[in-house]
């Protein structure tokens, strides 16, 4: 159990098939190989691809993490399972898609100012020379309160990701 070294979380960022704004997870604390979970933490002041244009109305709308940012994190967090946890490398051609939310639970507002704490756990995989499905349960939790549980699945391809399409 340990978290990746520096180096290793900015080979992973600078060849993500996405630019690094995309990429919302501020600190990866710990990857168990083991237990297949991830801990991470996410600054909810850091500028968020939707949450930056709500306007905000501290009576009736408080600027908070919006619901595609949270979802956007979870993308974040499978793409670390798939890169350190089943070697999909970026680099190597392998590409990730989501495919399925199960269940999405926005349980309470995520304001503006606590850090977010992220977890995310696979509950199934199926690995193959060029494809990896993996579904996962997420939790992220800000002051103690769980504020987002998702239940979600993506597939991984090496090569062509759609052949004969």
């Amino acid at each position: 159990m340990s978290a990746p070294s520096k180096l290793e979380l900015e080979r992973f960022v600078s060849t993500f098939p996405y630019s690094s704004e995309a990429f919302l997870v501020d600190e990866v604390l710990c990857i168990d190989p083991a237990q297949r979970e991830i801990e991470a933490r996410m600054d909810t002041t850091r500028s968020l691809p939707v949450g930056r244009y709500q306007v905000g109305d501290p009576g009736t709308h408080p600027r908070h993490v919006s619901g595609p940012d949270l979802v956007l994190l979870t993308g974040n967090l499978g793409c670390l399972h798939a890169y350190f946890l089943h070697s999909c490398r970026w680099e190597e051609g392998w590409v990730g898609f989501g495919n399925r939310i199960h269940r999405a639970d926005f349980r309470s507002l995520v304001t503006i100012g606590p850090p977010l704490r992220l977890h995310s756990k696979e509950t199934k995989a199926r690995e193959g020379p060029k494809r990896v499905v993996l579904r996962y349960e997420f939790r992220f939790w800000q002051e103690e309160r769980l504020v987002y549980f998702g239940d979600q699945s993506a597939i991984f391809v090496k090569g062509r990701a759609f052949e004969g399409d």
